[in-house]
């Protein structure tokens, strides 16, 4: 006859209600972790988004600079262009006023808000 070795079957799932208890702070203590875990990469993409949203936005300012300050050159540019031919030798220089006639005895009228002033240069 052969001898047989009995092997019991441990792997029934008896537990007792201490072990069920670790069990399930175990589990629980795990899922918390992994839940923080998730929580800080979250946090830390929304981080590195948020940096990337500004870095961009400072280089949209940083154009607008740009703009601003070569509108303003050109804008001073054109005023002096606009001083340049409104100055009185360009205006004396002029072919309309050098076909007009010299005035004698200037008179005249000058209304302005209402109000009337009389220039008579009778020397």
């Amino acid at each position: 006859m052969s001898q047989k070795i009995v092997v019991e079957d441990f792997s029934r799932n008896f537990f007792s209600k201490r072990k069920k208890e670790k069990e399930k702070f175990n589990f629980w203590v795990t899922y918390t972790y992994v839940a923080l875990l998730v929580i800080i990469i979250l946090l830390f993409l929304y981080y590195v988004w948020i940096l990337n949203v500004n870095a961009t936005k400072w280089y949209d300012i940083i154009e607008l600079e740009l703009q601003k300050r070569n509108l303003l050159m050109e804008k001073e540019r054109l005023d002096m262009k606009i001083a340049e031919l409104e100055s009185l030798t360009n205006i004396m220089n002029d072919s309309d006023l050098k076909n007009m006639e010299k005035v004698n005895d200037p008179n005249f009228l000058v209304i302005k808000d209402d109000v009337q002033y009389v220039y008579n240069d009778k020397k």
